[in-house]
């Protein structure tokens, strides 16, 4: 508004037109400074500073229209009005801003006195330094802005190779199973659900013995390829590794995938199977490097209702199953023998078709009392061919 001033000098106006505009360009600036700092409430801040920036682009140039400015001052303001519209809002504002000018024009003509738009050198060269001046301040401001976007963009690209990395590691401490569920709905925890499933609890024999003998780096090499090599078998075979128990893991076999009882058995009862063999390979690979480990294990598989979903409070969950299986695979992996694998009852009625059991042999259970329990035999014969399903799922 202040270029407004010096496009009034050498002006052919009555004085009392050239002291109106001058007070409408110190005034005006102060009163929509009020404006925009007091917004009026139940308007959205937006679209109340594109109404008032409209309104002024439209006051304004029925004040140019009504001074009878020449062309060239005219085109100065229009461009700083219209190019200031779209810096703030772009077209949305533009467009409305440029029919403010328009029509402010058009009416400030119509009221204008009869004045002969005169120009002079100094007044053009007042209106092609105002051009000039208000291209370099925005194209300052608009290169200010790119700076402060771009250095937002590498932080943000920054903090989100952090999380991602961050999130890749966290990944490693979740079953699949569960970080399919966070993916799904990541604001919500996992509610509380039953489920048929097949537990198996899988142990090292002798480890206590074996980590008193080892020092730490080479014992944590050989419990990290251990647990490596049995959370692909329990996989391939339709389970997840759910806990890892220091030298023991719990194998969880059934939950969403849809399949059959009987399958989620013989996949446990496969898992526990292929352990023995991993093993020995393990050991060879231990022996080729100096560490001369062989390890032995036994497992405990139960089947059953089982609830699962997240547990805790205060900010801190653990997604964990609970239920009879759970701890009676871990009760019965206790009593199976050195490479055995023992199943309940439940289990064995789902296997024995498919496998081959010894006799039902009663045991005092941990917190359970007697059971009928029963021993695979050969874990390390290939399973037979498994029959369709023929119970429910």
């Amino acid at each position: 508004m202040g270029s407004l001033c010096l496009l009034l000098i050498g002006q052919p106006r009555e004085s009392w037109l050239l002291a109106l505009g001058g007070v409408f360009c110190f005034v005006w600036p102060l009163w929509m400074d009020l404006l925009w700092r007091r917004p009026p409430a139940g308007i959205e801040s937006s679209r109340y500073e594109m109404l008032l920036y409209a309104g002024e682009c439209t006051l304004t140039a029925a004040v140019f229209g009504w001074l009878s400015l020449p062309p060239l001052a005219l085109l100065a303001a229009t461009v700083c009005l219209l190019a200031g519209a779209m810096a703030l809002a772009g077209w949305r504002l533009a467009i409305p801003a440029g029919i403010g000018l328009a029509a402010g024009m058009a009416a400030g003509a119509a009221a204008a006195p009869e004045l002969t738009a005169a120009s002079t050198g100094a007044v053009d060269a007042v209106a092609m330094l105002l051009i000039l001046g208000y291209a370099l301040a925005l194209a300052s401001q608009s290169f200010r802005q790119a700076q402060r976007l771009d250095a937002h963009r590498l932080a943000l690209a920054e903090r989100s190779a952090v999380l991602e990395r961050l999130n890749q590691r966290m990944q490693r401490y979740l079953p699949p199973s569960l970080r399919a569920r966070l993916a799904r709905a990541p604001e919500e925890p996992c509610r509380w659900e039953r489920a048929w499933l097949t537990v198996a609890f899988v142990d090292l024999v002798g480890f206590t013995e074996l980590s008193e003998r080892l020092d730490a780096e080479a014992l944590a090499d050989i419990l990290d390829e251990y647990l490596s090599a049995l959370v692909p078998a329990a996989e391939r075979r339709g389970g997840e590794v759910s806990k890892l128990l220091g030298d023991g893991v719990m194998a969880v076999f059934g939950g969403q995938d849809g399949n059959h009882r009987r399958d989620r058995v013989v996949g446990a009862v496969d898992f526990c199977r292929e352990v023995p063999g991993l093993l020995e390979g393990l050991a060879d690979h231990w022996r080729a490097r100096g560490d001369v480990v062989r390890l032995r294990m036994r497992a405990g598989v139960a089947s059953g209702f089982c609830t699962l979903g997240d547990r805790g409070g205060a900010g801190r969950f653990d997604f964990t199953l609970i239920g009879g299986p759970v701890n009676l695979a871990s009760r019965l992996q206790a009593h199976a023998p050195e490479d055995g694998v023992l199943l309940d009852p439940a289990s064995a009625a789902l296997a024995e078709c498919v496998f081959t059991l010894a006799p039902p042999r009663m045991l005092d259970i941990k917190g359970l009392g007697n059971m009928a329990t029963y021993a695979l035999v050969d874990p390390s014969a290939p399973s037979a061919i498994v029959p369709a399903p023929l119970d429910h799922r």
